[in-house]
């Protein structure tokens, strides 16, 4: 399995991570060039020459600090207010994980560029980039559910690589 995922997220080294964001509670990463195509059910949007798309724990962390994870999406967007609001769901107005990103990325003018991809057990990974950036996807269920998929948005002739507690699909 490790070295299947290697392979797969192989193309990431040397492109730049320059956005993120969600359909629901899924985190959805853009690497390499932006380029712009017709939205499912919206106006245009733009992708890049690959996407991951989180289904399970993330964070972006920067040396002992986690810059933003998957759990800020339960909080208010004002940063500072640490503690979650009661029954507050990922469609609950906005949210500390929006707000954080945009900051990270600094409204779509920011990048990092991918040095490495380091690849852990059970489909974790490491996304090493510049200035001591790192992504990491850590699947935290014993389930059988897809946690991560890589894949070239808007191709239609490329299979996705889909890593699950079950292994890897594509």
């Amino acid at each position: 399995m490790k070295a299947r995922i290697e392979k797969a997220t192989e193309p990431l080294v040397g492109m730049p991570l320059w956005g993120c964001t969600r359909a629901a509670d899924l985190a959805s990463f853009q690497f390499g060039r932006r380029r712009t195509v017709a939205g499912y059910k919206s106006g245009p949007k733009q992708v890049g020459d690959y996407a991951l798309h989180v289904e399970c724990a993330w964070r972006i962390s920067r040396a002992d600090r986690v810059i933003v994870g998957n759990v800020d999406l339960y909080y208010p967007a004002d940063l500072t207010i640490e503690v979650p609001l009661p029954d507050r769901g990922w469609d609950t107005g906005p949210n500390r994980r929006d707000e954080l990103i945009r900051l990270l990325f600094e409204d779509g003018k920011r990048e990092f560029m991918v040095r490495r991809v380091d690849v852990g057990s059970a489909g974790a990974l490491t996304i090493v980039m510049d200035e001591g950036l790192l992504l990491e996807v850590l699947p935290n269920d014993s389930l059988s559910l897809e946690y991560w998929r890589l894949f070239r948005p808007s191709s239609d002739d490329e299979a996705h690589f889909v890593c699950t507690g079950r292994g890897i699909q594509s």
